[in-house]
């Protein structure tokens, strides 16, 4: 998942997930998943289709929960996918999403 070239969704892993998500200026949303959980391979086409509309507002990013278990420890992920909104605030830490688990609902969030 989220491997082509093509993918507008950034790979983030243990060694980019600091530098990328929570050192950064910029608002980022990120699925936490599992390659082998359905409910992920639903959410794919959306979250790729929301990453390319939300280019340039909000940074959109995956993590594989199988291959870098220690990116998603501090934010107690238990289930797969789940979604986290890391705002400008850092510090503050991600907030859940709840909402539409389609590209419009992904989107209208973001840049609500």
């Amino acid at each position: 998942m989220y491997e082509s070239a093509s993918s507008k969704v950034e790979t983030l892993t243990a060694s980019n997930f600091k530098a990328k998500v929570l050192d950064s200026d910029e608002p980022w949303l990120v699925e936490f998943y599992a390659p082998w959980c359905g409910h992920c391979q639903a959410l794919e086409p959306s979250w790729e289709k929301a990453a390319k509309v939300l280019k340039g507002v909000v940074k959109v990013g995956a993590v594989n929960m199988d291959a870098e278990q220690s990116v998603g420890a501090p934010y107690g992920i238990k289930g797969f996918p789940t979604i986290k909104y890391f705002g400008l605030n850092k510090k503050k830490g991600p907030e859940d999403y709840q909402g539409a688990r389609d590209a419009n609902g992904i989107v209208q969030y973001a840049i609500g």
